[in-house]
This record gives structure tokens, sequence and C-alpha cells, in this order.
């Protein structure tokens, strides 16, 4: 098992294809996205982050090195400053609703569940997904983009697309990468499960701001 996370990105490449093929990120790209599109995603995302830090702390606390600890918990407070950069340049013009649409809810929850009741790999692989697919399509933006300069939506799409993302991104995939070579094939196959299954929220997530999704009831 040379690399977990490349085997498992050929099979879920379906789903990064499906992504980048959605509605949001088409028009993200060509800055045509309606504003309260991008600030009904924002305002999730900022929602999904605040859970997310926790469950990267969480994750950390059971990696057996205290480097990967570190790196987990760096993480978190990395997505602090994140989310303060993302909030000051898009969301000082709106009212934050602190309700999580039935996505975020569920995207949030799935991975607390996964991390806290499953093993270790899982957790690993769970949280996985939003390193790379945001990478993958901060990448595919920035090499597909014409408006580079008179996008609206420049800085979010340069968040995801640096240098400095990039670095904790392979680091991630670098951790998960060492504990699947060492589990065994019936934990080698949850974590390709919960890997994919993340996935699919990732794409979920996207439509359901895309269409500004509410709770029916």
């Amino acid at each position: 098992m040379s690399n977990w996370n490349n085997q498992v990105n050929h099979k879920t490449a379906p789903i990064l294809e499906a992504i980048k093929q959605q509605p949001f990120i088409k028009q993200l790209m060509d800055g045509t996205l309606p504003q309260s599109v991008f600030e009904f995603y924002i305002n999730q995302d900022a929602l999904y982050l605040a859970e997310y830090k926790k469950n990267l702390a969480a994750i950390g606390v059971k990696c057996s090195d205290s480097n990967e600890t570190q790196f987990f918990l760096d993480a978190a407070t990395g997505i602090i400053a994140v989310e303060n950069a993302l909030h000051h340049v898009f969301m000082k013009s709106i009212t934050f609703n602190n309700v999580p649409s039935p996505t975020c809810e569920l995207y949030t929850s799935y991975l607390t569940r996964i991390i806290n009741n499953q093993t270790l790999e899982e957790g690993l692989a769970a949280i996985l997904p939003c390193f790379t697919i945001y990478k993958a399509i901060g990448d595919y933006i920035l090499e597909h983009q014409t408006n580079k300069q008179n996008n609206p939506y420049q800085d979010w799409i340069n968040t995801y697309g640096g240098a400095a993302f990039e670095a904790s991104v392979n680091q991630a995939i670098a951790i998960v990468n060492k504990y699947a070579e060492s589990a065994n094939k019936d934990v080698l196959h949850k974590m390709e499960v919960t890997f994919t299954k993340a996935s699919k929220l990732e794409w979920l997530f996207w439509d359901s701001a895309y269409n500004k999704e509410q709770w029916k009831i």
C-alpha cells in the first residue's frame, strides 16, 4: 500500500469531475455567480468550518505521533484565520445566519460520528476530502479562469489555490497514507467507503449552496 490517497482518488475521480461541472463552480470561475448564492455559501461554509476545526482537533488528539497531533491542531487554528479573513471580505454586508442547512448539518454530523465512533484510520479518511477536493477545485479554477483581474470571488479562489494551502494538504495526505500502510483490508475498505461518502458530501455542499437549500419544515 504505497499511496492510498492516489488509489482512492482514482476510484472517486467521477465525484471530483462532477463537482467541476456544477453550475456553482462554473459561475464562480467566470465571476457570474449571483452574490446572494455566494453569500449563502460563505455563511454555510463558516458554520461548517466552525465544526470542522473541532473535528481536526479531535482527530489530532487520537494520532500516535506528536507531530501529527500538532499538525491537526495547527490546521484547526489556521481555519480560524481563514474564517476571519473570508468573513472580512465577503460577509461584512450581510446578516449572519447561524442555522446550518440540512446538508451542512449532515456533513458535519457525519464527520463527528466517524471520528468519535470509528477507528482513527476512518476518521482520517473522513476529514481528508475537505483538504484534497478544495485544493483540486482551487487549482482547477486558477488554471481555467480567464478573468482573474475582475472576478469578485478571486480572494476565495486564491485562498484554496495557493502554495500555503497546498503544503497543508500534502501533509494531511502523507499522514493518512502512513496509517493506511499498516491498515488491514477491512479497515482499508472502511476508509474507502468513508472517503467516498465525504467526497459525495462535498458535492452536496456546493449543490445545496447553489440552490440556497432550506429546511422544508
